[in-house]
């Protein structure tokens, strides 16, 4: 890896969509600006298998849904003109390069200008029923920046889509949990999932690029959400179910957690700021796996970006988990 690409890889996004995924679009005959009287778009993320691509656009018209934007995972997608002819409102973005699930999300929602994004997989479903407008009043008046959605399997087993957090000695526990309150907190969106508010993610700065692991890059998102104030929260009457298999999340602490760590663990809070003690390198610097020099330039990094956000942040992560012992079920 050159420098210039190693140095784009360690530097934390400062602004939404600091990264832009060079991409070519094909088909779509709604564009961005165009009159819809539709408070959404969909952004449709993409894996599994071909028998899903056509039956998940016709679920979507079906539902109403004019305004589709579908993000291909592969950089050689081998459907797309028969699909955009098929579909002439569906607008496929094709990447040019390997993205990350945060990126093809970031990416969609600097594409339209409707203020709710529903993000979705290709290997699920949804009736016209699943969004309401007794659903659309509870996310406005919550403010919410992310509405979670109930999801069940192919065999229609409800799953846990609670993540609640804990810290134990220091560490951090995430415990899915099953959801029967409607509007429970969750500390990230399961799967990605969920109707966003678009203006919310933007002030957020979306997604990090360069959290690699979708597990972390989740929870990173969902972390710096709530320490910055904002509410993500899980829909009991907003269901989607899966076609396929539930896909499994890789937890493993890897190079992705290590950023996750300095980012949102690591803060302190103190009276209306937050800042990483310079304490935490050590810690910090015998579980990164690196070199001092190269650990110390990370530590450094995530410091400056911690500072330059510091008013941001209304408590740390322990008081964040602290505050979310009452909603647990």
């Amino acid at each position: 890896m050159n420098d210039c690409a190693e140095t784009a890889m360690n530097t934390i996004p400062i602004i939404f969509n600091e990264k832009k995924v060079p991409h070519t679009v094909i088909g779509g005959s709604i564009k961005k600006g165009d009159e819809d009287p539709s408070p959404f778009t969909v952004v449709l993320l993409n894996r599994g298998g071909r028998y899903y691509r056509s039956a998940v656009f016709q679920n979507l018209e079906s539902t109403g849904f004019s305004s589709i934007i579908s993000i291909e995972m592969s950089t050689e997608p081998y459907d797309i003109e028969n699909l955009s002819l098929r579909f002439p409102s569906v607008k496929f973005l094709v990447p040019l390069e390997k993205v990350t699930v945060g990126e093809m999300i970031n990416t969609g929602l600097a594409e339209t200008d409707a203020p709710y994004v529903l993000v979705l997989w290709n290997d699920m479903r949804l009736t016209a029923s699943s969004i309401s407008n007794r659903l659309m009043d509870k996310v406005q008046t919550e403010a919410l920046l992310c509405c979670a959605p109930q999801l069940t399997s192919q065999r229609m087993e409800h799953l846990p889509v609670q993540m609640v957090p804990a810290l134990n000695k220091n560490s951090l526990q995430v415990e899915p949990m099953p959801c029967y309150r409607d509007m429970s907190p969750t500390i990230y969106p399961a799967d990605f999932t969920g109707i966003y508010d678009r203006e919310k993610c933007i002030r957020l700065g979306g997604f990090d690029h360069t959290i690699a692991n979708p597990y972390w890059q989740n929870l990173d998102f969902g972390f710096r959400a709530h320490l910055w104030g904002e509410k993500i929260a899980i829909s009991t009457s907003f269901r989607l179910s899966y076609d396929g298999e539930v896909p499994r999340e890789d937890i493993t602490a890897d190079e992705s957690y290590m950023r996750f760590y300095l980012k949102n663990l690591a803060p302190v809070y103190r009276k209306d700021s937050s800042f990483i003690p310079v304490s935490r390198f050590f810690s910090y610097a015998t579980k990164a796996g690196k070199s001092i020099l190269d650990s110390a330039a990370t530590f450094s990094r995530m410091r400056a970006w911690v500072r330059m956000n510091r008013y941001r942040f209304t408590c740390d992560a322990a008081g964040l988990v602290g505050a979310w012992e009452p909603y647990i079920q």
